[in-house]
C-alpha cells in the first residue's frame, strides 16, 4: 500500500492576475467585435488596395472612437484639421459596459469585499495598458489623436461597467450597510435621504418611460416608411457582407435615433447635418445614405401634429403616481406644516413635487443628449443630434407637468380627495 496520490495539485490564481486576465479578455473580445467585420471587408476587397496596416489602424481608431475618443481628421494637402469625429453608438457603448460588467461580476465572485481591491487594481491597470498600447502602435497620417485622452476615456467606461458588475454581486451587503448607516441619521437627515432617493428613482423612471415612448414612435415611423428604407438598401447594393454590416451598424445607432426621437417629441427636434427635423417641419439637406434615415418625417406641421407634444407627459404622470405611492412625501408634509390653508398647501406641494422631479429628469436627459449626438466631421455633418440645453429644458417641463398631474390624481385611488374635503370641513 502507498499513501501517495496521482491527483494533480492545482494552485489558485492570484487575485491580481485574475483581474488582468478578465480585463484583457473583455478588451480583446471588444476589439474583435470591431476588427473581425473590418477584416472580412478587407479580405473581400472593400478597401481596394489599402495595405493591411492601414486597415488595422482604421479598426483600432473605430474601436477607440466608439468609446467617445475624439479623432481629428487631418488633411495632408492643406496641412489643416478638417474636423473632429466624435460620436458614440449607444448600442456599442452598452456592449462595452456589459463586457466590463461581466469582468467585475466574475472578479467579485472570486474575491471577498475586503480583498476586492487586488483584482480591481490589476483589471483597471491591464485594461488601460491595452488601450494605451493600441493608441501607440497604430498610426495614420490623416488622424490626430491625444494619447492621454484616448487612454482615459475607455478606461473610465471600463471602470463604470466594472463597478456595475461589482455592485450587482455585492448588492445585498452594500444595501444593508447603507441602510444601517442611514438609520443612524437624525429623523430630518433620514427623511431627506429617503426623499432624494425616491426623487432620483422617479427621474430615472420618467426618463425610461419617455425613452420607451420615443422608441415606439420611432418603430411606427420606420414601419410607415419601410418602402423608402428598402429602396435605399437596394440603391446601396452593398452585397451580402456589406448589407449585413450596414444592418448591424444601424442596430448599434438605433438607441441614438431613439434619443433623437425623444428630442423631437419635446419640440426641440434634432439636426442631421444640413437636415433639421422638428414637429413644426423639416428643413431638408444632405444626409448620409443610411437606410434608417429614409424614415425621417418630411411633411409634418405643428397644426396637425400638436398632439405629439403631449406624449412625454404620460411618462411624467406615471412617475408622479408612483412617487405618491412610495410614501416619501416629506416635502408635502413640510409644506402642509408651514401653510395652514390646506388647499393652498396641497397645490404648492403638487407644483413643488412636479418641479423637483422634472428638474431631476431634465438633468438625466441632458446626459443622454450629450452622448447621443456628436460630430461626423464631414462638411454639414459636423453636428448631429438634438440641441442639448433646449431639449433638456423642454423635457424637464414635459415631465414636471406630467408628474404634477400624476401626483395630484394618485390619491383618488385611495379616496384621499374625500378625506381632504372632510378635513377642510372640520377646520371650517
Amino acid at each position: 500500500m502507498s499513501n501517495t496520490t496521482t491527483d494533480t495539485k492545482s494552485f489558485p490564481m492570484p487575485l491580481w492576475l485574475q483581474g488582468i486576465v478578465e480585463s484583457l479578455a473583455a478588451a480583446f473580445l471588444g476589439a474583435a467585435i470591431i476588427v473581425v467585420p473590418l477584416a472580412i471587408m478587407w479580405l473581400t476587397g472593400a478597401f481596394a488596395e489599402m495595405p493591411l496596416g492601414e486597415a488595422g489602424a482604421i479598426g483600432a481608431y473605430t474601436w477607440l472612437s466608439s468609446y467617445g475618443v475624439p479623432l481629428e481628421l487631418f488633411n495632408i494637402d492643406t496641412e489643416q484639421v478638417e474636423g473632429t469625429w466624435w460620436f458614440i453608438p449607444l448600442g456599442l457603448l452598452f456592449v462595452w459596459l456589459l463586457l466590463a460588467r461581466r469582468a467585475g461580476g466574475r472578479l467579485a465572485k472570486a474575491s471577498q469585499l475586503k480583498s476586492l481591491w487586488k483584482p480591481t487594481v490589476g483589471a483597471i491597470a491591464a485594461y488601460m495598458f491595452f488601450v494605451w498600447g493600441t493608441t501607440t502602435l497604430v498610426n495614420l497620417d490623416t488622424v490626430i489623436i491625444n494619447t492621454a485622452v484616448a487612454t482615459l476615456i475607455p478606461g473610465a467606461v471600463f471602470v463604470i461597467g466594472y463597478t456595475w458588475g461589482v455592485l450587482r454581486y455585492f448588492r445585498r451587503p452594500i444595501a444593508l450597510a447603507i441602510g444601517d448607516r442611514v438609520e443612524r441619521f437624525s429623523d430630518t437627515a433620514r427623511n431627506l435621504s429617503h426623499y432624494l432617493w425616491a426623487v432620483l428613482r422617479a427621474g430615472v423612471m420618467s426618463l425610461a418611460g419617455a425613452w420607451a415612448i420615443a422608441s415606439i414612435a420611432m418603430t411606427v415611423q420606420l414601419g410607415i416608411h419601410w418602402a423608402e428604407v428598402a429602396d435605399v438598401y437596394q440603391r446601396l447594393d452593398a452585397g451580402i457582407v456589406g448589407g449585413f454590416i450596414v444592418t448591424v451598424l444601424q442596430m448599434l445607432v438605433l438607441p441614438n435615433v431613439a434619443a433623437w426621437t425623444l428630442g423631437y417629441l419635446t419640440g426641440a427636434g434634432f439636426s442631421l447635418g444640413g437636415t433639421v427635423v422638428s414637429p413644426a417641419g423639416t428643413l431638408a439637406g444632405p444626409q448620409p445614405a443610411l437606410p434608417i434615415f429614409a424614415a425621417i418625417p418630411t411633411e409634418q406641421n405643428l397644426q396637425d401634429h400638436w398632439w405629439i407634444l403631449l406624449l412625454l407627459a404620460l411618462a411624467g404622470i406615471v412617475a408622479g403616481w408612483w412617487f405618491f405611492g412610495v410614501g416619501e412625501n416629506h416635502l408635502e408634509d413640510a409644506i402642509i406644516a408651514k401653510i395652514s390653508n390646506h388647499p393652498t398647501a396641497i397645490t404648492v406641494a403638487v407644483v413643488a413635487t412636479g418641479t423637483v422631479i422634472g428638474l431631476t429628469a431634465g438633468l438625466l436627459c441632458m446626459l443622454v443628449m450629450l452622448i447621443s449626438g456628436g460630430s461626423w466631421a464631414i462638411g454639414d455633418l459636423s453636428s448631429v443630434g438634438p440641441p442639448v440645453l433646449l431639449t433638456s429644458g423642454l423635457f424637464a417641463a414635459h415631465i414636471g407637468i406630467g408628474t404634477a398631474i400624476g401626483y395630484a390624481l394618485a390619491p383618488l385611488s385611495q379616496g384621499a380627495l374625500y378625506y381632504r374635503r372632510s378635513v377642510i370641513k372640520e377646520l371650517d
